[in-house]
């Protein structure tokens, strides 16, 4: 069907050109996945600079977390006339002639305040009108939309609970993992990591509410225990003390962090490690928890935000933020190997149910209904 005969939707997919996360991963799962599950629209990725796709682009020039991006951004969209804006990062443009869909992944911004800058608190601040203008809010847990009718109020009839998924393509190696990690991450790295000893991965963006303190913490705690720990994850809000720390922490030969890495070599970490510890002050959803479980790898998580619904009992929940309790949850599981082969059954067959056709899918079916 010719794009004139289509419904336009545009996504914005701003963040992809910056950096790797949640948010970056699911506006790409959303621009690989919908034209295949939603052919009827005529879907079109947001960007304001180059950057791989699997949709047609919309360039602006408005950048990400603009101070004055509600208007800006809304000027430019209008000339390309959509149907339907879904803003995948909180905030909505102004843009009264088209539908809008904004996805709200977490509340941790208003949960814990402290663990923002400044900017990023004036932009998320926006929120409360972002919702107001959404004909359709979609969150990624049954969690956040508890949180979101707490702080806002919202009527649950706005409100559409669509998790996130995995692409277990990706998470599939064809090569073994040493090899992988050899060939993307390098020499050191792979010898770190065949060192015959439990090792500890840790999953995300390098800021205080991830709870790496946390982490480092009950390593020192646990010399004794002989573990090593890989972090995966670029530096975000705040993230000057957490650098010192990790820096710190490599010196003692222990710890290694890797700042940049490519899915590949993620699913060769996932393949590699004996756990992955979540030790998070607030999740909205979890992903590399879903990602360690569709790869078989036991999750040693907090029991905070929306982690005890992900895992489902799938995992091992840390009710206390200690360093003594984290080093004893992890030392545990990584000395039960009959422990760890069942929840990795449990991890494979919880994350069968959860992939990005299926958020696509949901996705699409609201837009049709704002649509009606």
């Amino acid at each position: 069907m010719p794009d004139a005969d289509r419904p336009r939707v545009l996504i914005d997919g701003r963040l992809l050109a910056y950096r790797h996360g949640g948010i970056q991963r699911y506006a790409a799962a959303l621009g690989e996945w919908l034209p295949r599950v939603a052919p009827e629209f005529d879907c079109r990725l947001i960007t304001n600079r180059p950057t791989e796709a699997g949709l047609p682009l919309a360039r602006v020039r408005t950048p990400p977390h603009f101070r004055f991006e509600r208007w800006t951004l809304g000027v430019e969209l209008a000339v390309r006339r959509p149907v339907l804006v879904h803003s995948t990062d909180f905030i909505a443009p102004v843009l009264p002639a088209a539908a809008r869909v904004v996805t709200v992944h977490d509340l941790a911004f208003l949960e814990h305040p402290e663990i923002l800058d400044t900017p990023s608190r004036r932009y998320y601040g926006q929120l409360g009108a972002s919702l107001r203008a959404a004909d359709r809010v979609i969150t990624v847990s049954s969690y956040t939309a508890t949180r979101l009718d707490h702080w806002f109020d919202l009527p649950p009839a706005r409100v559409a609970v669509i998790p996130n998924g995995i692409d277990p393509e990706r998470f599939t190696l064809l090569d073994p993992p040493q090899a992988v990690v050899l060939d993307e991450l390098g020499a050191d790295i792979a010898a770190f990591i065949g060192a015959e000893r439990p090792l500890i991965l840790a999953v995300g963006t390098v800021e205080p509410r991830k709870g790496y303190d946390l982490l480092l913490d009950s390593l020192e705690q646990s010399v004794s225990r002989d573990m090593s720990c890989v972090v995966a994850g670029q530096p975000g809000w705040h993230a000057r003390g957490l650098e010192h720390r990790l820096a710190a922490a490599e010196a003692t030969g222990r710890v290694r962090w890797l700042r940049q890495v490519s899915d590949r070599a993620l699913a060769a970490l996932y393949a590699s490690a004996t756990l992955l510890a979540l030790p998070s002050l607030d999740e909205g959803f979890g992903l590399p928890a879903l990602e360690a479980m569709a790869c078989g790898l036991p999750v040693v998580a907090a029991a905070a935000g929306a982690l005890p619904e992900l895992l489902g009992g799938a995992g091992v929940l840390v009710e206390e933020r200690s360093p003594a309790a984290w080093a004893e949850a992890l030392a545990g599981l990584a000395l039960d190997a009959p422990r760890r082969a069942e929840l990795a059954r449990l991890g494979r067959e919880r994350a069968r149910h959860l992939n990005w056709r299926r958020t696509a899918e949901q996705t699409a079916a609201v837009y049709r209904e704002v649509l009606a």
